[in-house]
């Protein structure tokens, strides 16, 4: 089951692959793992080819619109004119991409453990609390939730700064990311993945485990990804030396 935490007060996203990718699902907002599998049914995209996303940000009031598309689209481009006044919270987020192959995947879960151990010196102890992702492709997220008093675009600048300052030892960190109204896959959610078959969101905890996934990539296990269990999201504070270098 998906934690309630990962997507209340998030607006859920569903963006499709093949021929659906022309059809995007956006401005919707559930209260339960039920209301998830409920939307899908209803949106009738249940069992095709839409990943789930939610946004970075944590808003404190995500409207319900209503299902219907000649309402629901007028009132979501309203909402979208004023959303980023409404923020209350961003993740910390770091994204790891490599080739969509074994050796990609191995190339992203390395930097994202070097950009870790790294992060000690940065932030300081509350690196202990962020989670590696496997993002169900080809990549790796690194993740946490951020408390700070900082404003949204002041966060989104310190963490430009951090993986700026990590990309020379970890040349699969995306630097690009760093938008206030960033989507990242639903943890736990199911994804379409063209090179390795209906894979999964699921948290990385250790080598041995990380292995076991390559193993089920390159098998196509899916029976692997359904037995992984979730983890909730630590709360870490972002604080950043600027004047200490770390390479």
């Amino acid at each position: 089951m998906v934690q309630v935490a990962e997507f209340r007060g998030r607006e859920l996203v569903f963006l499709g692959k093949g021929n659906y990718e022309k059809y995007p699902f956006s401005g919707y907002q559930i209260s339960n793992s039920k209301n998830y599998e409920e939307l899908q049914e209803l949106l009738k995209i249940k069992g095709k080819k839409y990943n789930a996303y939610v946004t970075i940000a944590t808003y404190n009031n995500v409207p319900r619109l209503p299902l219907n598309p000649k309402k629901h689209w007028p009132q979501w481009r309203e909402w979208n004119k004023i959303r980023d006044d409404d923020v209350k919270r961003l993740d910390f987020f770091m994204d790891f991409d490599g080739e969509p192959t074994i050796e990609g995947v191995k190339e992203a879960y390395q930097d994202a453990q070097t950009a870790k151990k790294m992060l000690y010196d940065i932030i300081g102890e509350q690196a202990k609390y962020l989670q590696l992702y496997f993002s169900g492709n080809k990549g790796v997220h690194l993740l946490g939730k951020c408390k700070t008093s900082l404003k949204p675009c002041e966060v989104l600048k310190k963490q430009k700064e951090i993986a700026l300052e990590l990309l020379p030892l970890c040349p699969t960190i995306d630097t690009g990311i760093y938008d206030i109204r960033r989507l990242r896959k639903l943890l736990g959610s199911y994804v379409n993945s063209v090179n390795f078959g209906k894979t999964r969101v699921i948290p990385i905890t250790n080598d041995t485990q990380f292995k076991e996934l390559l193993t089920a990539l390159e098998t196509k296990n899916e029976e692997w990804f359904n037995k992984q269990k979730l983890k909730q999201l630590n709360n870490i504070k972002l604080e950043t030396n600027t004047s200490r270098r770390v390479i």
